[in-house]
């Protein structure tokens, strides 16, 4: 029994006018031709082109990431002496775009066979910057995206800091007012767009892009513990109307329905396995994640309740496993559920753990994409288990010099993989890596400090805002780089214990925060070998 998350679809294309994938229900003649091909198709990688030319660019390129449905592929565009780019690469349905310019990440959606032009003076940017398509409907989408940027991004970093800085001193209704007002303003941006762009009108993406944005908001109601006691509400005056539509039942009754369900007010809306939304709302998916994981509510079976209550170090990927299979109608999204959970549980919890889990649930998954990715996680995952030599590196410290990890054999080497604008990183840094230096400081302990998401002049001067002690080391480009690769370092703050004899002692350590707790008794096992 699946008691939340049932598959709403034919409800709204039935009464509000989103076109969403029909549930596969057994009995129909084609249900298993449908399911089989469901399970075996998606995924299927399409291409995109991004192209145009920038003034005053010093760089050789510029860094960018396009999602996938498990992780944010870094890479970059090669820009000619000229100003000129011109690179295609792979894309599945509907991802969102990341441009690292500006300090700043300039998001998009992009579709399987896009082809989008930029322009810009890196001198001016925010009043250069052009981006436009081909296609009549794609280019609205991306000048309203633009137009959300421009009007949107800075007021909502602001709330979010605003949020995190007063979260003791604002009520939670205060907390609420904020966040729904700001969601207010940008739903006015949206639909004034349609007003903008009439060919935008009744396209499926278009609504995906409201969709989202009231997934992205959802998710600060979440993340500020807001979520189970209010909803999104779009409020209405003598100044703003949301558009409204009739249906007319079989019965013969009329009802009216706001032309944009999503935007509604429905407390439960959000509650919606929906396999659209799965395949073309990058924002949906993030929200389902994490509300799936961390919310009190969400169902867990009996059985799991048990083993957790019993358990003094439960198997967090194993809770997320059942919380997936007893709350998700759609078995493509359960598989998408449980793989994502293996996949990051691999970077941040005990191998053996997850290991269980991925063997479990390995022959049940049924769409090959999903089971690829498992594979290929675990085959990565494996070489970095409890036991193994740690992969050697060699990276420049801040004074330019060479440092290498076999250099430090004979000791513990704790490796902080953190970076400049990591908001969890510079909490720890601020508030527990200096009392755990300072616990060890006359141990055979090494504290290794990896840097990767900045270059080398904003690295020096992070490292002398933050007066980050220890051996400090910068393996520009992340995800491209090559340690970053061996260690698998997917997301930040990352710590990895080695042990004196260059073994792997845990790829997923403790953080500093368990200052006191776990990580003490990690260090100081290592200390005992």
């Amino acid at each position: 029994m699946k008691p939340i998350f049932v598959v709403l679809l034919i409800l709204f294309s039935s009464f509000y006018g989103f076109s969403q994938t029909k549930p596969l229900k057994p009995g129909n003649e084609n249900y298993k031709l449908k399911q089989d091909s469901l399970f075996k198709n998606f995924g299927n990688p399409g291409t995109i082109v991004i192209k145009g030319k920038v003034k005053n660019f010093k760089d050789k390129f510029f860094e960018l990431a396009i999602t996938d449905y498990i992780n944010n592929n870094g890479n970059s565009i090669i820009v000619n002496k000229d100003g000129s780019f011109n690179q295609s690469f792979p894309i599945i349905n509907t991802q969102e775009l990341y441009l690292y310019l500006n300090n700043d990440a300039i998001t998009f959606t992009l579709n399987d066979q896009d082809t989008i032009e930029l322009a810009w003076d890196n001198k001016n940017l925010l009043n250069t910057f052009k981006v436009k398509s081909n296609k009549k409907i794609r280019n609205a989408l991306l000048q309203t995206e633009w137009e959300l940027y421009l009007k949107h991004r800075n007021a909502y970093n602001e709330l979010q800091d605003d949020l995190y800085k007063k979260r003791d001193s604002y009520t939670p209704d205060q907390k609420y007012e904020l966040i729904n007002n700001q969601f207010n303003e940008v739903v006015k941006t949206l639909l004034k767009a349609e007003k903008t762009f009439p060919e935008l009108k009744n396209q499926i993406p278009y609504q995906n892009l409201i969709v989202g944005k009231y997934y992205s908001y959802l998710s600060t109601l979440r993340g500020n513990n807001l979520l189970n006691k209010y909803n999104l509400k779009v409020k209405e005056d003598s100044t703003f109307k949301l558009e409204k539509r009739t249906i007319k039942a079989s019965d013969g009754k009329v009802y009216t329905f706001t032309k944009y369900a999503i935007l509604d007010g429905d407390p439960n809306v959000y509650k919606i396995s929906s396999e659209e939304y799965l395949k073309n709302v990058p924002d949906y998916r993030s929200f389902m994640y994490n509300y799936l994981r961390f919310n009190d509510s969400a169902p867990i079976t009996q059985y799991t309740k048990l083993v957790f209550s019993s358990s003094p170090i439960p198997n967090q990927t194993l809770k997320y496993y059942y919380i997936g299979r007893s709350s998700l109608a759609s078995t493509l999204i359960e598989d998408w559920f449980i793989t994502q959970c293996i996949v990051h549980s691999f970077n941040y919890d005990d191998f053996d753990k997850v290991e269980e889990v991925y063997n479990k649930f390995l022959p049940e998954c049924k769409t090959d994409y999903f089971k690829d990715i498992l594979l290929q996680s675990y085959n990565v995952a494996k070489t970095l288990k409890p036991g193994l030599t740690a992969p050697d590196f060699t990276l420049k410290n801040e004074n330019g010099k060479d440092v290498s990890l076999s250099d430090f054999k004979g000791k513990v080497v704790y490796i902080d993989f953190w970076g400049v604008y990591c908001g969890p990183c510079i909490y720890d840094i601020e508030n527990y890596v200096p009392k755990l230096h300072e616990k060890y400081k006359d141990r055979d302990i090494v504290f290794l400090n990896i840097c990767v998401d900045v270059k080398q002049d904003e690295w020096l001067k992070g490292l002398k805002k933050y007066k980050l002690d220890g051996i400090n080391l910068i393996a520009e480009g992340w995800v491209k780089n090559p340690v970053c690769k061996a260690y698998n370092i997917n997301g930040i703050p990352h710590y990895v214990l080695i042990n004196k004899d260059g073994t792997i002692a845990n790829n997923n350590a403790s953080d500093p925060s368990g200052f006191g707790g776990r990580i003490i008794q990690e260090l100081d096992n290592a200390l005992k070998k």
